[in-house]
């Protein structure tokens, strides 16, 4: 072979010579050697037909490929059953992305027949794969893998007449290169030597490719070279040099094996399920709000609700009001046995990958991020399912994911929990990496030393913070669910964190009143008016919306209302002021502005709990569970109830980010005794503490 490859390598650079385009070509990994060879076309014909080129456009085909070459040399059965489905499902992605042409492509007769000829032979290799004996003797094995080369032997040599065929087509819709007007008759008979050798190592090179696979030698294939040459073109790309004169098109494969991604296939359309014209229903953007269990996981797994980009989380985190865990993994199994009845077996396999890779992804968001001790009782289940049916059917990169998180569950035991609340924290840090903001009172240089309000907004934002990092918020949002009126005496200790936490919004809010009513003179209420306006603005600054809401309302609160008016604020406490209020009372469609602001934040923030105790209560407002519009006394998840509900979970959760402030202890003491007057008493009782004292003055 040395011999072949000299003159392969002299008849290159002679082409080169007479071919600008040729010095163009990426190498590739050679099939069948370890040497470095320049990739070529799989299509070798005389007329310049369009390049359709494995190596370089699906080189994720060259691993099984390989692998099943060296099967005959180790007569290793249990790789033959497992590369088998991997080979069909990249010969499937092949014939899907080449579906792309234009409508006369597809429909030729010549193509039809080269595409029927790779899916029987397909179909062929898989069946016999499949009807392999599991317990036989070893000489049986040897004679079902000698079958079972050469069933491949015919799907690998049916593949090249397809892309013949579908590159004689594509040729068809392109003009003839240009004839050169003045060529030299010797360079002539040099390039017409040069590309008649050309074409001998074209077709030496697919003949490789398709060679009997009992003569194949082993030899290493690197992987991360295979998968480093991935492109997302079955054909070349426009980046090559158009002065060839080839017709450059475009053909996307998406999702390719080699960068593994949720779905196989996404380009399937969606197929409507008989049952979701009484299960399911959605409004006028396309987005589900009511449905069955099993109408909603249909709609999860399919492409209809790739648009639905929050109806993952609304599931997870609130699939609980109206499922068990046990219910829900049921359902889940069987969307993934849930059968496609259609004409083309391409698209029932494509269909059944797709549904598959969901499922599998959503197992993996359960498990990794939203697990809880009550899913314990499907732990077992769900280990089997994986490593029985999950591990066969879709690719090891997937399946491993899952694996490994259950791994994990099952080591933490009783305590095992998702992981949801930490990777959203670890993410909100990385998008915003913080200094820490120091707070000393008396710094070096006396010009620099932090305003009072400044200092206080500091501590009485890191202050609260550590009484809100203090729950979960599911958790939170299930006790606001449940909980009646103010509720002073809660029971649970999820209950008294929570309660705890806005029992010291209160203080701030009646503290703010209170300084103000009990003022001694009109010009001592204008200044503590001015500081508290300061220090909500600051506060506001800080991303600290809970007390920058309490302080603002406590200086627009009816009570104190009728005595502040009169005051002569500055014009600047005046556009504070203003610029407060409307931030946080304007009628904006359930205050719109101040959940665009937590939404769009990448920094720490502190939320008050007004907001989402609001949020919480719109969404209770209707029913769990509503009939279809179109079939009456049906009874349907109310999605519409738990959309605001996944808001607020999520909104309360990107808010445990950390604010980096330097703690200075005296302070936060003060304020800690401060405010702790001001933690018991009714509402009533502090209306008519507050109104009296403002009525001294």
């Amino acid at each position: 072979m040395p011999s072949t490859h000299n003159s392969h390598s002299q008849a290159r650079k002679r082409a080169a010579r007479v071919d600008p385009a040729s010095d163009a070509k990426t190498n590739s990994e050679s099939i069948d050697s370890n040497q470095s060879v320049p990739s070529t076309s799989g299509v070798c014909t005389g007329v310049p037909f369009t390049q359709f080129d494995l190596e370089k456009t699906f080189p994720a085909i060259l691993a099984p490929l390989s692998l099943l070459r060296g099967i005959p040399e180790s007569q290793d059965i249990d790789a033959l059953r497992a590369l088998a489905p991997i080979l069909s499902h990249c010969l499937d992605a092949i014939l899907h992305s080449m579906a792309h042409f234009p409508e006369h492509i597809p429909t030729s007769p010549k193509y039809h027949l080269a595409l029927s000829e790779v899916n029987f032979s397909k179909d062929m290799f898989l069946g016999h794969v499949t009807h392999i004996p599991l317990h036989d003797r070893p000489s049986s094995y040897r004679e079902a893998i000698q079958a079972a080369m050469q069933f491949l032997d015919m799907t690998m040599s049916s593949l090249k007449g397809f892309l013949n065929a579908a590159a004689y087509e594509v040729a068809q819709l392109k003009p003839l290169p240009q004839v050169p007007v003045e060529e030299d008759l010797a360079q002539n008979a040099d390039e017409s030597v040069s590309t008649d050798t050309l074409n001998r190592s074209q077709k030496s090179k697919v003949s490789a490719l398709l060679k009997p696979l009992l003569k194949w030698r082993p030899s290493r294939l690197d992987l991360a070279t295979l998968e480093s040459a991935a492109s997302s073109t079955l054909i070349h790309s426009d980046s090559d040099d158009p002065g060839c004169g080839f017709v450059y098109v475009s053909v996307n494969i998406r999702n390719s094996l080699a960068q593994f991604p949720v779905s196989i296939d996404p380009t399937v359309g969606n197929i409507p399920h008989p049952e979701d014209a009484t299960e399911l229903w959605k409004d006028g953007n396309g987005l589900a709000q009511l449905a069955s269990l099993k109408a909603l996981v249909r709609y999860m797994t399919s492409p209809d609700g790739d648009i639905d980009v929050e109806i993952i989380d609304v599931f997870f985190l609130c699939f609980r009001f109206f499922s068990s865990p046990k219910e829900t993994f049921d359902t889940l199994v069987a969307r993934y046995d849930d059968k496609l009845v259609c004409r083309s077996s391409t698209i029932t396999r494509s269909h059944s990958m797709q549904v598959k890779m969901r499922i599998a992804r959503l197992l993996y968001l359960w498990v990794d991020l939203h697990w809880r001790a009550e899913d314990a009782e499907i732990l077992n289940p769900l280990t089997q399912f994986a490593f029985s049916r999950l591990a066969q059917d879709i690719p090891r990169d997937a399946s491993s994911k899952l694996i490994s998180s259950l791994h994990q569950r099952a080591c933490d035991g009783d305590k095992s929990k998702g992981l949801r609340m930490e990777k959203t924290i670890a993410r909100a840090e990385a998008k915003h990496r913080q200094e820490m903001l120091s707070s000393t009172w008396e710094p070096r240089e006396k010009k620099s030393m932090m305003s009072r309000h400044a200092m206080l907004a500091l501590q009485m934002t890191l202050l609260l913070w550590e009484k809100y990092r203090a729950f979960e918020p599911e958790v939170a949002v299930r006790y606001l669910m449940t909980r009646s009126g103010d509720d002073h005496s809660p029971t649970t200790e999820i209950a008294r964190k929570v309660a705890n936490f806005m029992a010291y919004e209160r203080a701030v809010h009646r503290f703010v009143m209170d300084s103000i009513g009990s003022a001694e003179s009109v010009q001592l209420r204008i200044e503590l008016t001015e500081f508290f306006l300061e220090l909500a603005s600051k506060c506001h600054e800080l991303r600290n919306y809970s007390a920058s809401c309490l302080i603002a309302l406590a200086c627009d609160r009816p009570t104190v209302l009728p005595f502040i008016t009169k005051l002569k604020l500055s014009p600047a406490h005046e556009r504070m002021k203003a610029t407060l209020k409307d931030f946080y009372t304007r009628e904006n469609q359930h205050m719109a502005g101040y959940k665009q602001a937590l939404q769009s934040c990448c920094c720490p923030a502190l939320p008050g709990m007004m907001l989402f105790i609001r949020e919480v209560a719109r969404g209770c407002g209707s029913g769990p569970y509503d009939q279809h519009p179109n079939v009456p006394e049906s009874r349907l998840i109310n999605l519409k109830r738990y959309r605001p509900i996944t808001w607020a979970v999520r909104a309360m959760e990107k808010c445990h980010a950390p604010f980096k402030i330097q703690r200075v202890d005296y302070i936060c003491d003060w304020l800690e005794h401060v405010l702790s007057e001001y933690l018991v008493g009714t509402e009533a009782e502090w209306e008519t503490r507050i109104y009296d004292n403002c009525r001294k003055l």
